[in-house]
Formats: C-alpha cells, sequence, structure tokens
C-alpha cells in the first residue's frame, strides 16, 4: 500500500502543482475527456492533500515532501477569511482560479461539506504534529459554522453564499464530528453541544435498514452522489461520535450503517454504488459501478474508524480488502499525466473505467474521466496510511 501512495504523490508532485511547487496550492483535477487541468485550487482538497503528507512523514520517516506540505499550509492560512468584520470571518472558500485569483464568482461560495472536512483534516494533523497555527485556524472555522446553526441542528444562513444544498448527511455530518473532536481538545462545551445538536439531526436521516437519506431524496439536490457516499460518511462521522462520546445510541447507529455498507462490498473489495432496490435513491445508480471521488477513499476511512471505535474485525478486513482493490486498479500505463493516480468511476463486473457524473451536473464531478487529488487520490491515500500506521 506504501508504494501505492508514493506513486500517487509522484503523481501530484510531477503533473498537479502551482506555481513554484505549489506556493499556492495543488489543482482539483484533470479532465482527460476534456483535455484539460481544472484551474481551480480548493481548500478541503489541499487540506487532505497536506494531512496525508504530514501522516506520511510520520509513517516513513521521510522528510520529502515537507517543503511541499509548508507551501499548502501556507496558501491554506492565506485563503481563510481574515477579516474579523466580514460576516465570514473564519470560512474557507469554494475555490481560487490558480490558487490566487477570485475573477470567477462562484469560487466565492462557501460549503458546508468542504469547510467540515477542512476542520477535520487541520485537526487531524493538529493531533499528528502539534501546531498552534493549526488549532487556532480550526477554532475560527469552527466559531465561524456555530454561529450559522439552525435550530434544527444543520447548518445555514441565506445570505447568497453559503451553499443551500443544507439538508443531507454530508452536509452535517463532517461539521458534527469535526466540532465534536474540537470539543474533546479544546474543552469546550460550545462546541460540543452544538455538534450533538446536529448529531440530534443527523440521526434522523438514518433508515431502518441502516442505510442514510440521499441529498438527492431530501432536495432533489447532488443528484450525481451515490447512496455508497451519503452512507460511507455516516460510518465515519457515527465512528467519530462514539469514540468522543461513548453514547450507545452512536453505537447502535453505527452497527447498521456499517453493516448495510459491507453489504455493498464487492468480492473484488470495492464499495458499490447502491443494490437493486435503492436506484431511486440517486440519479447515480448504476449498481455494477464503484464511485472513487465520492465514496472509496471515504470509505476506506470510514472502515479504518469504524474498527477503531468498535474492535470488530469485520471492519479491519473489510478496509484491507477495499485498499487492496484500490491498489490493484491505480492507473498505471495510461498516460503519464495521470498515472499513479485514479479515475473517478470503475465498473466491478467488466473491470474497466466506465460511468459519468453529469446527472444534472454539466461539469461531470466524478466519473471515468475525472482525476482528482483531492477528495479520490487524497483520501485514498490517507486511509491506506492509516492502515499502515496501525
Amino acid at each position: 500500500m506504501l508504494a501505492s501512495v508514493e506513486k500517487c504523490l509522484a503523481w501530484i508532485e510531477g503533473q498537479m502543482l502551482t506555481f513554484d511547487r505549489g506556493y499556492n496550492g495543488v489543482y482539483e483535477r484533470i479532465r482527460i475527456d476534456e483535455k484539460i487541468r481544472v484551474n481551480w485550487v480548493r481548500p478541503d482538497c489541499n487540506t487532505e492533500i497536506a494531512r496525508v503528507l504530514t501522516l506520511y512523514k510520520q509513517v516513513t520517516g521521510s522528510w520529502k515532501y515537507e517543503a511541499l506540505n509548508d507551501n499548502i499550509k501556507s496558501w491554506l492560512a492565506r485563503v481563510q477569511e481574515q477579516d474579523e468584520t466580514s460576516a465570514w470571518y473564519g470560512s474557507f472558500p469554494f475555490y481560487l482560479v490558480d490558487g490566487y485569483d477570485w475573477y470567477s464568482r462562484t469560487g466565492y461560495f462557501v460549503y458546508q461539506n468542504d469547510n467540515g472536512r477542512i476542520l477535520q483534516g487541520l485537526l487531524h494533523m493538529h493531533e499528528l504534529e502539534a501546531d498552534e497555527k493549526l488549532l487556532n485556524s480550526a477554532v475560527r472555522l469552527a466559531n465561524y459554522w456555530v454561529s450559522l446553526q439552525r435550530p434544527e441542528g444543520y447548518f445555514y444562513r441565506n445570505d447568497g453564499r453559503t451553499q443551500s444544498c443544507y439538508l443531507g448527511q454530508d452536509f452535517v455530518g463532517w461539521l458534527a464530528s469535526g466540532l465534536l473532536k474540537l470539543s474533546t481538545l479544546m474543552g469546550n462545551e460550545t462546541y460540543r453541544i452544538a455538534a450533538l445538536k446536529a448529531f440530534d439531526y443527523f440521526l434522523t436521516l438514518q433508515l431502518e435498514d441502516g442505510r442514510m437519506r440521499t441529498s438527492y431524496e431530501l432536495m432533489k439536490r447532488e443528484d450525481w452522489r451515490p447512496l455508497s457516499s451519503e452512507t460511507s460518511k455516516a460510518v465515519y462521522a457515527f465512528s467519530v461520535a462514539y469514540q468522543e462520546t461513548g453514547d450507545p445510541k452512536f453505537a447502535a447507529a453505527l452497527e447498521k450503517a456499517g453493516r448495510y455498507i459491507l453489504r455493498l462490498q464487492h468480492q473484488d473489495g470495492g464499495i458499490l454504488n447502491n443494490d437493486e432496490q435503492t436506484k431511486d435513491a440517486a440519479l447515480q445508480n448504476n449498481e455494477q459501478l464503484c464511485d472513487l471521488v465520492y465514496t472509496q477513499g471515504f470509505a476506506l476511512m470510514a472502515l479504518y474508524e469504524a474498527w477503531k471505535a468498535t474492535n470488530d474485525e469485520v471492519y479491519l478486513q473489510a478496509a484491507e480488502k477495499l485498499a487492496d482493490f484500490l491498489a490493484s486498479i491505480q492507473c498505471n500505463g495510461e498516460s503519464p499525466l495521470w498515472d499513479g493516480a485514479w479515475r473517478g468511476s470503475y465498473n466491478a463486473a467488466t473491470r474497466q473505467w466506465d460511468g459519468r457524473a453529469d446527472q444534472n451536473n454539466h461539469i461531470d464531478e466524478g466519473g471515468m474521466y475525472s482525476v482528482y487529488t483531492g477528495w479520490c487520490a487524497s483520501t485514498i491515500m490517507y486511509g491506506m496510511l492509516l492502515l499502515n500506521k496501525r
């Protein structure tokens, strides 16, 4: 697995850095069919990559990527909203063009799920290597989202800039579990209260069979995000919640969601999008496909955390099987532009790259022609490194 991580890091270093060894971060993805490297640089993707580099140094003892990691962390500090008079103080934007330019207004948007994953990543890095700058960044980010929390438990403000797809689990679970971790670290009851309120809402999204209701079912949004993604990420959130609180209700929710994801695991190791009974849960509903952008890496992290939370070896075995599958399909001999990475969608039946993520999504955020740094490669590498570290 370490060899897979190093191949992917070599791809990022060789193809995906902004000017001067990532001074303005790492680019989001390649679109193979469009023959472009997307010029977005996203704080969420870069936080995930910095987390990989931080854990890689701990696992291997190598300082090879320390300068790149420092560049990414410095970029993250620059793009977090620093103006204390701003209504968005502490938040992170969706993206900057080439890492520095605002000429695309959509980059201004602030996403609950992206910012929640940034919060988790900052805390993970601080746990690995104590860094007050990262911790202070996490505190500012947490304070921003606590200020936006609604009485129902989710996070939203109707200001024209906050992402309006706020009901789905992906837009609640990352912030809820991040706030719980921060509350433990800081001994801060405000964060704990906010996290538990968010989890009260989050739990209402789980159905009796264990799966989570999707954003498509709740709001007819995120049509291209498969059911496997929504429930895998819930396994992660419930695992963190149970580890942080010891509350049996989170153990029960984890058991149901975890067993559901295990049922979606193909014999080769990949997590399938859905089953025959859940075709209406999203428009991304081909049960032969394994989604790599929204599911596989997050599922790898989730299965590892479920094992940590429960000591149930079935989760560890499933994580190892998934990691082996991902290593086996890593791009090799396709093109020097993306060898070492993973494409966004794979057909478990034909054993070929397959599928699109263009369901009411004109920029095709996933599928066989997308090669992501964050979301996909970063979460896969992080999960593999966790398995190496255990």
